[in-house]
């Protein structure tokens, strides 16, 4: 992975973490979506941004479980090769889930 783009998920996944909270809040109002009703064939058919972002998201949101806010973008690069190759591998699994397994 380019150090551009992991420097990208990098800046992603702390907007993420600095401003979701008032972003839930106005995708409520629009129709809220759910993390866990994702498979990772779904994540798999995402292109360009739409993946990173996505997979930005799942990163702000283990960070956010894990109670931190501090991060290593390799070791993330690490876990989106890990997650997007599990994926490959198993497109009916729940993404969420898979992302969990593949991160510890």
């Amino acid at each position: 992975m380019s150090r551009f783009k992991t420097l990208s998920i990098a800046l992603v996944t702390l907007t993420v973490l600095l401003f979701g909270v008032s972003g839930v809040s106005a995708a409520e109002k629009a129709g809220m979506n759910d993390l866990n009703n994702y498979l990772c064939k779904d994540v798999m058919r995402l292109s360009g941004e739409d993946r990173e972002v996505s997979i930005a998201l799942v990163h702000g949101y283990r960070l956010g479980k894990m109670g931190t806010t501090q991060f290593n973008t390799m070791a993330l690069a690490e876990i989106t090769d890990k997650f997007m190759d599990y994926c490959l591998d198993n497109p009916n699994e729940n993404a969420l889930a898979s992302f969990e397994k593949v991160a510890k």
